[in-house]
């Protein structure tokens, strides 16, 4: 994600893209976020799901592995109205690579009996309290590589939708 920036970030490929926004902006029922800025959501999700921004992905990715790491390793309180989001590009990076650091050393530290410990992880709003926690792992995993691989995605339709940002 290397030059990514502010514009870049926010940018709405799509009329009713989902992102990162001023709290009295949002466009969606179930915005949160703590202060300002929020992150569009809603239950039940529409189908076909809105496109998002990469503000989107990258908040959704720090939100999922901060309160992931909160009730795995830390004082198991935080929930998704007290993460803090940004419309800043080199924050919101600086965020994600800190969290997803934080989350690696941590698990990395886990015995394979521990990794096998139904309920490990105690946060409430997934599966996590009724399932061996290397499932969360996976499932983490499996999130990372779907949002950047689609964050890469959008940064090419950026490039190429702005001759300026054209890398070829």
């Amino acid at each position: 994600m290397e030059g990514l920036t502010d514009e870049e970030l926010l940018w709405e490929l799509a009329p009713g893209s989902w992102s990162i926004r001023r709290r009295g902006d949002a466009t969606t029922s179930h915005a949160y976020g703590l202060g300002d800025w929020v992150i569009d959501c809603a239950f039940p999700e529409p189908e076909p799901a809105p496109v998002t921004t990469i503000g989107w992905r990258i908040g959704h990715l720090y939100a999922g592995f901060s309160l992931r790491w909160e009730w795995t390793f830390g004082g198991r309180t935080k929930l998704w109205e007290m993460v803090e989001l940004t419309p800043r590009a080199d924050e919101a990076q600086a965020r994600l690579w800190s969290i997803l650091a934080r989350w690696r050393e941590d698990v990395g530290r886990l015995s394979e009996p521990q990794l096998e410990t139904v309920g490990l992880s105690q946060f409430p709003d997934g599966l996590d309290p009724n399932i061996p926690f290397i499932a969360i792992v996976w499932w983490t995993n499996r999130e990372l590589i779907h949002h950047t691989a689609e964050i890469g995605l959008l940064r090419d339709l950026w490039a190429w939708g702005h001759p300026a940002m054209r890398r070829c």
